[in-house]
C-alpha cells in the first residue's frame, strides 16, 4: 500500500511555528496481517530529503547527515542506533495497523457523516477523540510513543471507502503548558491507497550500504 502525509510538531502554544514539518511519501509491505517492511522519503519544510527503508528487521537511511559521511560508492547507511519498526516510517499518532488500536479509536466516535468526497472517492467520515490512556491500554505502539504516564486527548477524523478501508486519518493533540513543560502539540494528516496491492520492499544492495557502526 501507498501512503502520503504531512506531519507537524511544535513546542509552546503556536502551531504555526513548528519545530518539525515533514512531508512523507512511501510504501508499506504486509505479511501475515501486519506491516513487515517499508520505504519512505521525508522532505523537510526547507526542502531537505531523507530516505528510510526497513527490510529484514534492519533500518537503512540515506540523505542529509546520513549521507554526508558515507564512503565513496555507498548510498545507504545502517547504524546500530537507527532502528525503526515499519509502522514508524509514518509519523501518525495512531497506528491503524494495530486492529485493537483502530477499534479503540472507532469506539470513541462522536459523529459519522456518509457520502463525503475524498480524492475522487465517496467515503464515510468518522470523528471523535480518544485519550492516550485509553489508547495505550490496547496499543503497544502508543505506549512506545507516549509512555504509560502521559494522558492527553487526541482528536481525530477518519475516512473509509465503500470497502471499509481507511483512506485518510487526521489526528491532533495539544499538551498544555504547565510548571514542568512548555507545552506543544502534533498534527498528522495521512492518506492511504492501494490496499491489497502487491508490494515488495527489499534491503538495498549490500555493496551500496556502509558498514554498520
Amino acid at each position: 500500500m501507498v501512503f502520503s502525509e504531512r506531519s507537524k510538531n511544535w513546542l509552546g502554544a503556536d502551531p504555526t511555528d513548528p519545530t518539525t514539518d515533514f512531508r512523507i511519501r512511501g510504501t508499506l509491505a504486509f505479511g501475515k496481517g501486519t506491516v513487515v517492511a517499508g520505504d519512505v522519503t521525508r522532505v523537510t519544510a526547507s526542502g531537505r530529503r531523507f530516505r528510510f527503508r526497513v527490510a529484514g528487521g534492519r533500518t537503512y537511511a540515506s540523505g542529509g547527515a546520513w549521507s554526508e559521511m558515507l564512503p565513496k560508492g555507498k548510498k545507504w547507511t545502517r547504524a546500530s542506533a537507527l532502528k525503526y519498526q515499519p509502522y514508524e516510517l509514518s509519523e501518525q499518532n495512531v497506528n491503524i495497523f494495530e486492529p485493537a488500536a483502530l477499534r479503540r479509536v472507532l469506539d470513541s466516535t462522536k459523529s459519522t457523516t456518509p457520502n463525503q468526497p475524498n480524492n475522487g472517492l465517496t467515503t464515510t467520515r468518522y470523528s471523535g477523540s480518544v485519550t492516550t490512556k485509553a489508547l495505550c491500554a490496547v496499543s503497544p505502539s502508543c505506549r512506545k510513543k507516549f509512555g504509560r504516564q502521559v494522558d492527553i486527548e487526541i482528536s481525530w477524523q477518519l475516512w473509509t471507502n465503500d470497502k471499509g478501508q481507511v483512506v485518510q486519518l487526521l489526528t491532533k493533540w495539544i499538551w498544555a503548558k504547565d510548571e514542568n513543560s512548555a507545552g506543544g502539540g502534533s498534527e498528522v494528516n495521512t492518506h492511504y491507497s492501494g490496499w491489497g496491492s502487491r508490494v515488495t520492499v527489499e534491503a538495498p544492495p549490500a555493496n551500496q550500504v556502509a558498514a554498520a557502526s
